[in-house]
């Protein structure tokens, strides 16, 4: 928290700079007419208050269900495909690309961040990081983070694994993480030639266009160990193993060693601020009318929390208000601008969605993964009240976008008016009984209840009183057992010089001190092993306390139709797995019944089409028999019946041409 807050101070005063040098801010082209120009870049990154509606062709796309449709409640009902009120027709202008860049962690807007999919169970962080390392020539990753683990449940499907993870790795600049993937990618084309290059020709990888590399690079990680040791500690106090028959008849020196355990993970080398999920609220909960309050409760909540992390001086919301509008700009500023920019800075510092449950992610992998809410980004509904007023005026549903919060018919019944009130009145009413901006409501409220329990714990109290009091007790225990290893790991000699009892050191010292530096810089691995084991009770406590535990499912034999079922092991004083099969055959019994039904609407539906078709078909053959009939009784001639026809002869004026003269005979000479 502390380390994203100084980045944070550091992006405010970078935007400040670049206006103090002549850089004119640019206003986002989707923000509100009433907002003007942003004070810097940065803010101008803060505004929420851009958001468009999809269009339906742009919702039936599969990339904008799996961009938009977040998977952290699964139980949660989904929204309704088809909007009642389309805004914009072709793209999608909700992208990250063009809004809220200042809601990204600097990490992920710096690009300095892989993921990394497929992480088995048994590879811990850290052996990731180590991992990692040995591929960087210049830095480190600075932190590794795991996403939760994904349980198998019952009536689920996904492509993921069971029990595995996502893990996402920063690295201190972009520069050390093109290093690694460089460097990675090398490795991988050494270790695709012989054997492996007839299989790459077969199955060419998938490219992401840069320099050639690979959209997905291989990663093997050492698992051998989760605490890293490579020897065994026999005894507890540093003997061998005993020798096995085998090993003892062999002439060879025994390998003491612990079996070599490989995995083998998936680093995506693709950019992860594209694939970051932005949502629209709704109209109801993106009006303009609850600026001012959203703005007091995120001011309070942002106060709190920092107080209670121990965020430090000058990089607290306040203080970073204050750098941001100072003197008294801050009193004439927006109240929207300081809501947006206080909104990423719970966003970015305390892992603290606002929009969606008022709740704080515990790590930062689920945010990245999308399993918190605090990993979709809400974007206001532009013109919200305008589309609050036509819906009060044609007294109708307020149309809803396609984001995480909408939910079906119960959450879409909105502005019920009376008709005996005008529109304003309307308005407001229908708002306070829009069931978003409750629920919303009623998570602001158990958010300020919390925070309030959290001030009057103060800082010292990290989870609960019960928590940190087991876990107060784990940490003196451990102090003891490490008191008790170095104990035992130690050989003084008469001369006063120790010497490590480890079979595989045997290293003399000068005394005890010099001996004890040795054990915990050289032999760490196996005291954290030791002290490892004074967790083991309070693990065991709340595994038989855990209702869901995340095991592998029982295999249950629920007959020739069905065959083995998995079912979940429930239960914390008698864990069982419930019998599957009647509820199985509940099931079947209600889908061969809805099958029946659509077979007989289908037959009902294929009736009455036939139905149709005959009539239609009746229809069009009396027509046509009307038509023939028509057109013969038009061009029909009776050759018996002839028509009387008179015809008057007149003899008036009538040019008679005269007789021909008659020739003149020759006389023929004799």
């Amino acid at each position: 928290s502390n380390a994203e807050a100084a980045e944070f101070r550091k992006d405010i005063l970078n935007s400040l700079e670049e206006q103090q040098s002549g850089v004119i801010p640019k206003k986002d082209p989707d923000c509100p007419d009433y907002l003007g120009p942003p004070k810097c870049n940065f803010v101008s990154g803060c505004r929420l208050g851009v958001g468009t509606k999809p269009t339906a062709s742009l919702i039936a796309t599969p990339f904008y269900r799996r961009r938009t449709h977040s998977h952290y409640d699964d139980d949660a009902p989904h929204e309704d495909d088809s909007p009642h009120h389309i805004v914009l027709q072709g793209e999608d202008r909700n992208r990250i690309e063009r809004h809220a860049k200042s809601h990204l962690h600097s990490f992920i807007k710096s690009d300095a961040c892989v993921k990394i999919v497929d992480v088995p169970p048994h590879a811990t962080d850290e052996q990731i990081s180590a991992s990692l390392a040995e591929h960087c020539t210049v830095k480190p990753p600075s932190a590794v983070w795991s996403s939760a683990v994904f349980v198998p449940k019952e009536k689920t499907s996904g492509s993921a694994d069971p029990y595995h993870r996502t893990v996402y790795a920063v690295f201190p600049s972009r520069e050390a993480k093109d290093n690694l993937i460089e460097n990675l990618h090398r490795a991988n084309e050494d270790a695709s030639r012989g054997h492996h290059r007839e299989r790459e020709e077969r199955h060419p990888r998938i490219r992401d266009g840069r320099d050639g590399i690979p959209g997905v690079l291989h990663l093997d990680v050492d698992c051998t160990d989760v605490y890293g040791r490579r020897q065994v500690d026999a005894d507890g106090k540093g003997g061998a193993p005993p020798l096995t028959e085998e090993q003892k008849a062999s002439k060879k020196e025994p390998d003491l060693k612990l079996p070599t355990r490989r995995c083998t993970v998936f680093v995506s080398t693709a950019s992860l601020a594209p694939s970051q999920p932005v949502s629209v609220l709704s109209a109801a909960v993106s009006s303009r009318a609850r600026i001012a309050q959203d703005r007091d409760s995120v001011s309070t909540i942002a106060l709190t929390l920092d107080q209670v992390r121990e965020i430090k001086a000058g990089n607290r919301l306040d203080d970073l208000l204050r750098l941001l509008y100072p003197g008294n700009e801050l009193e004439n500023v927006d109240d929207e601008d300081i809501l947006d920019v206080s909104i990423a800075y719970l966003r970015r510092v305390h892992l603290f969605s606002f929009y969606n449950g008022c709740t704080a992610a515990s790590d930062v992998g689920n945010v990245l993964s999308g399993q918190h809410p605090a990993g979709t980004i809400h974007l206001r509904l532009r013109d919200a009240d305008e589309i609050l007023r036509k819906a009060a005026e044609e007294k109708g549903d307020i149309p809803m976008t396609g984001g995480v919060d909408e939910e079906k018919n119960e959450d879409n019944e909105n502005l019920e008016d009376d008709d005996n009130e005008d529109s304003s009145g309307n308005e407001g009413k229908a708002v306070a009984k829009d069931m978003l901006v409750m629920r919303l409501n009623e998570s602001i409220s158990k958010a300020l209840d919390h925070v309030k329990m959290l001030a009057y714990r103060g800082s010292s109290c990290l989870i609960d009183e019960e928590t940190d009091s087991a876990a107060r007790a784990i940490e003196l225990q451990e102090q003891q057992t490490k008191n008790e290893w170095i104990e035992n790991h130690g050989i003084i000699d008469g001369d006063g010089r120790a010497r490590c009892s480890f079979h595989f050191c045997h290293k003399l010292f000068k005394d005890r001190a010099f001996l004890q530096k040795h054990l915990i810089k050289k032999h760490s691995d196996q005291l954290r092993a030791e002290c490892g084991k004074c967790h083991d009770d309070a693990m065991m406590t709340a595994w038989d306390n855990d209702e869901n535990r995340p095991v592998p499912g029982v295999l249950i034999d629920c007959g020739s139709k069905f065959g083995l079922v998995t079912c979940a092991v429930k239960g914390s004083d008698k864990p069982m797995a419930a019998d599957p099969e009647p509820r199985l055959w509940k099931e079947e019994e209600e889908r061969m019944a809805e099958e029946e039904r659509k077979y007989q609407e289908r037959q009902a539906a294929a009736e009455a089409a036939a139905r149709a078709e005959e009539m239609e078909q009746k229809r069009r053959q009396e027509e046509l028999a009307a038509s023939a009939a028509e057109k013969r009784k038009g061009n029909f001639v009776d050759v018996d019946d002839m028509p009387e026809e008179k015809v008057e002869l007149s003899f008036e004026d009538v040019a008679v041409a005269p007789p021909p003269k008659k020739k003149k005979k020759k006389k023929k000479l004799l």
